[in-house]
């Protein structure tokens, strides 16, 4: 249901000034630019004269590859993210996702499996209809 809306607001969406300016295409870029912020605050040339400098320092370094998620500060950040990733998994998210699989491989009823996947907090299901089994 959400990503209907979604999609019909996808076309009615301006262009990201930073994609005009890799475009060149930089009037465009700064009406874009003039059209996000405030313009009394505002210079929309100086905003898309840093666009261009950054676009250019861009294209002058070298591209990174995969070693250098293990070198340095990326080893520290890579580390955070993979340990966020593996503490979702661990707590049991994996499985309560997939929780119908394994009541179907168990025979449980059809009712039952509707009732856990509603229920939340997920303990409490357990805790009042499996003693009762």
């Amino acid at each position: 249901m959400f990503p209907t809306p979604l999609a019909i607001l996808i076309f009615c969406a301006p262009e990201s000034p930073w994609w005009l300016v890799r475009k060149g295409r930089l009037e465009e870029a700064a009406h874009a630019v003039g059209r996000l912020g405030r313009r009394s605050r505002l210079n929309t040339s100086e905003t898309v004269a840093m666009m261009r400098r950054v676009v250019e320092l861009e294209k002058t370094t070298k591209e990174p590859n995969h070693l250098e998620l293990f070198k340095g500060t990326d080893l520290y950040r890579t580390v955070i993210v993979c340990s966020v990733y593996l503490a979702q998994n661990l707590t049991g998210n994996l499985i309560a996702n997939q929780a119908v699989y394994f009541f179907e491989r168990e025979f449980l009823s059809y009712l039952f499996q509707v009732m856990y996947m509603l229920i939340e907090p997920q303990r409490l299901v357990c805790r009042r209809i499996l003693p009762s089994l």
